[in-house]
């Protein structure tokens, strides 16, 4: 499929689609999108973006959405769908950036019920694909769209909205445009290096519906909580080619700083930060939890270590891997492995033991004497 956006598309899909995919990587359809949009404070969503990327703003507001979709047809070019993976429930959070490759879609967290995608997607694009359950239910004049996060952690959300036969006139409702015509993904390696992918599709047959209910807890998990009633779409359906993902080069000594946040009560975590200092770069600083004043990292309490900063918060186990990402060759070997789909959840299963019980292993270690750094360290 070759550039499928025509003369008309600013009444009928939207904008014009900027380039071609010659050989595409993937090919997919999208059957029954449903969309929920708000507006947000754009500081709300800079802080969950990595350096790189900054909020696309519509009338001076950044956009958060909640999508979801049946994928049907997935297949890799020139080879036949795979059995049981060709088709599935897809729910998503997304917001909309500009980098150096131009406007894209950041996505926040993609739920889907088969663990294939999951590795897939993760491995392949980087994208912080999810597993959980996605229900939907679907009449002749509503549809809704459930889930429920089982990895790497719990939350839920679900959209439901009524049908209309009411198009989107593209050419009256640049909002609507905004929000739909991105023909370019962002994501970020384990490394914090930019990726980027380009898609395009057939022209969005795009209707306005009625909001029956929606949950937003993907969203507040994501970092974007949303109020207020959101602006709804559907499309029936469209057909999508994704280009092959490339790495946008960061400069040298471009990486944006982190702040590691321990639990200075707890003598495991004091040596361990203690021996990550010994080889962390100029990017990385250490912060005791008694300083923190942001109400969003009261989860340190559970999680004895968060990394803020780059693209953040990251906790447990993707905050180890964070923080070995900013040493030398072997620790950053180290980090890309422990953030593998399998690998992490055996880690993470190890790391909740210690976290759960660090007090009792300090003290079983000795290491109770240690348990404060010095400030001026």
């Amino acid at each position: 499929m070759s550039n499928p956006i025509g003369p008309d598309s600013n009444e009928s899909g939207g904008e014009f689609c900027p380039h071609e995919i010659k050989r595409p990587v993937m090919r997919q359809r999208w059957v029954d999108a449903t969309f929920a949009h708000w507006p947000v404070e754009p500081d709300l969503v800079r802080a969950v973006l990595p350096a790189g990327l900054e909020p696309d703003l519509f009338d001076g507001h950044a956009w958060v959405s909640l999508v979801g979709f049946d994928m049907d047809g997935l297949r890799v070019t020139g080879l036949p769908p795979i059995p049981t993976t060709s088709h599935f429930p897809e729910f998503n959070v997304r917001t909309y950036v500009t980098g150096p490759s131009g406007p894209g879609v950041w996505f926040c967290s993609l739920d889907v019920p088969n663990w294939l995608p999951v590795l897939v997607a993760r491995l392949g694009f980087a994208l912080p694909y999810d597993r959980g359950s996605v229900d939907v239910q679907r009449t002749s004049t509503t549809i809704g769209w459930s889930v429920s996060r089982t990895w790497p952690d719990k939350s839920d959300g679900a959209l439901s909205v009524r049908l209309t036969d009411e198009r989107v006139d593209f050419s009256q409702d640049p909002l609507a445009v905004f929000l739909t015509s991105r023909w370019r993904l962002y994501a970020t390696t384990v490394g914090g290096v930019l990726l980027t992918a380009p898609l395009i599709h057939e022209p969005w047959p795009l209707t306005k519906a009625e909001l029956i209910d929606v949950r937003t807890g993907l969203a507040d998990s994501a970092g974007l909580p949303v109020t207020g009633e959101p602006i709804v779409h559907h499309a029936s359906r469209v057909s999508v080619l994704v280009g092959m993902p490339r790495l946008v080069a960061k400069p040298k000594n471009a990486r944006s700083p982190i702040v590691v946040h321990f639990d200075d009560d707890c003598g495991v975590c004091s040596a361990s930060v203690r021996f990550l200092r010994r080889f962390t770069d100029g990017t990385v600083t250490y912060e005791p939890n008694r300083y923190l004043d942001d109400p969003v990292l009261e989860r340190l309490a559970e999680e004895a270590l968060i990394v803020t900063g780059d693209g953040g918060p990251w906790f447990a186990v993707a905050a180890v891997s964070k923080a070995l990402g900013r040493t030398g060759p072997l620790g950053r070997v180290v980090g890309g492995l422990i953030a593998l789909p399998v690998v992490r959840s055996l880690a993470g299963i190890v790391y909740r033991l210690v976290a759960r019980n660090r007090q009792r292993i300090s003290a079983r270690l000795g290491l109770v004497a240690a348990c404060r750094l010095p400030d001026s360290e």
